[in-house]
């Protein structure tokens, strides 16, 4: 009975332990896969460059690089452990990653931390096989995994571990997406398409020449468009707004709407009736979006059935 009651209160802090910070025993008591390779990604990616970089040997452009070419890791960190912060440290051959139960003296750590071989993200990448327990347990633990369930609230987040799961649904959604547009830009009738290549920023001219191109030239460029931003293709496909914009700026551009008879009021040319007030407003654009923003009023309900009349009859 005697040993019984001795080892009671190590058996009730350790269920105590299980109850309280399921989290973090959780996560001491996961296993590796030795022969698997566990890759880790910098969080942080490059801008896309405006203009190309040439390579002055090819004369060609140089592929856009979505990381830094090198960054070293950092083997320590601050973590937030069972609701205190804790520091966690790794060097190569050490049996726990926690500092506060490594060796002591600060020359012998410093020793093993010179002898560590340096391992950094490579074109944004690193991983290592699960045979290297201490070191996954500390990059998944460390402060400087954005993902971390531990990390501090002032930490840096610098990588993060590679979802290859969720990169492909979200590859998957995008391809998608591309289709959805393309399927959209080939099915769009001329006068839709014409509308929405319009607000696109699709050319409906030739840049050499001013000629108009025809809708063949102009349903090339839109499919183009289409797989080069489909998201915004797609959200803005169909848009009444953008088909009553269009027929507003074809009736400026036609001389059929003048703005600049009478300064402070937008004009039926032919009529001289007065569609609304555009005081303060002197160009194209600004005069364009102030009729917009009219025809989507109560009180504008006429002007927008009569000018997308001009050219649906």
């Amino acid at each position: 009975m005697a040993h019984a009651s001795a080892e009671a209160p190590v058996k009730d802090k350790k269920v105590r332990s299980q109850r309280e910070w399921p989290k973090e025993d959780e996560f001491l008591a996961q296993e590796f896969d030795p022969t698997k390779k566990y890759m880790f990604e910098l969080a942080d990616r490059n801008l896309p460059r405006e203009l190309p970089v040439i390579d002055m040997d090819s004369k060609r452009a140089l592929a856009h690089k979505p990381f830094i070419p090198s960054r070293n890791i950092v083997f320590t960190s601050m973590i937030i452990w069972k609701g205190q912060r804790r520091g966690i440290r790794y060097y190569d051959g050490c049996d726990t990653v926690f500092m506060d139960e490594q060796p002591k003296d600060k020359e012998v750590i410093q020793g093993f931390m010179a002898q560590t071989r340096p391992r950094n993200f490579v074109d944004g990448k690193f991983g290592c096989y699960g045979d290297e327990r201490m070191l996954l347990l500390f990059l998944f633990a460390s402060s400087f995994n954005t993902k971390s369930e531990f990390r501090t609230r002032s930490a840096d987040g610098v990588y993060m571990p590679t979802d290859y799961a969720a990169k492909a649904v979200v590859e998957e959604k995008q391809l998608d997406l591309i289709e959805q547009a393309l399927n959209l830009a080939k099915e769009a009738t001329d006068t839709k398409m014409m509308i929405h290549a319009d607000f696109l920023g699709v050319p409906l001219e030739d840049g050499d020449s001013g000629n108009p191109l025809t809708p063949k030239e102009i349903r090339t460029a839109y499919r183009l468009e289409a797989s080069r931003d489909a998201k915004r293709f797609v959200d803005s496909y169909g848009n009444k707004a953008l088909e009553t914009k269009y027929y507003i700026k074809k009736a400026m551009t036609g001389g059929l709407i003048s703005w600049t008879i009478n300064p402070n009021k937008a004009l039926w040319k032919q009529s001289q009736r007065e569609i609304c007030d555009i005081s303060g407003l002197h160009s194209f654009e600004a005069v364009l979006e102030r009729l917009l923003e009219f025809s989507l009023l109560e009180d504008g309900e006429e002007f927008k059935v009569q000018v997308t009349a001009l050219y649906n009859n």
